[in-house]
């Protein structure tokens, strides 16, 4: 009797993974251009052509990678692994669009850097909390890696000369 790969804990757990790294990457990514912006006043159309472009990159990318590592062939795991990465990506990009729709039309540049901003922070609290952190600690990791990943943005930005 063959064992289906998503029955697996370990399997599901790495699509998370997956999944989360996707949205991670994407949030920062999108902060940086949402930066960069300054008054323009496009941000859903930003917000999705970063993340199409990200997700489409990273799937080729992943598609030929996957192909070199499997012999020519993609596994299914590989198929649901990018699967799970187009919707981290996805849901990044709804909830900085939502917001983006939502806010007041003199806010929603701001709304959607601020809920990037908070998603990577609460990304950074669960992980101390989940690592037996105390709130405090969790805190303390949250905002280090709202800093960090404010620094890589802005890094970004300067070095792509924006």
């Amino acid at each position: 009797m063959a064992v289906e790969l998503a029955a697996l804990p370990e399997h599901r757990l790495e699509l998370r993974k997956e999944a989360y790294t996707t949205a991670l990457y994407v949030a920062i990514c999108l902060l940086a251009a949402l930066i960069a912006l300054g008054d323009e006043r496009h941000i859903v159309r930003v917000v999705w052509g970063v993340t199409i472009g990200l997700a489409l990159a990273h799937w080729f990318a992943f598609r030929v990678s996957a192909r070199l590592v499997g012999a020519g062939e993609i596994s299914r795991e590989d198929t649901e692994s990018a699967a799970a990465q187009l919707a981290g990506a996805a849901a990044v990009a709804l909830l900085a669009s939502a917001t983006a729709l939502i806010a007041p039309a003199s806010a929603e540049l701001e709304a959607a850097e601020l809920v990037l901003a908070t998603f990577l922070g609460v990304v950074g609290f669960a992980v101390a909390r989940t690592s037996g952190a105390t709130r405090g600690r969790a805190l303390l990791y949250a905002l280090i890696v709202l800093i960090a990943a404010m620094a890589i943005a802005v890094l970004k930005i300067v070095l792509g000369g924006h």
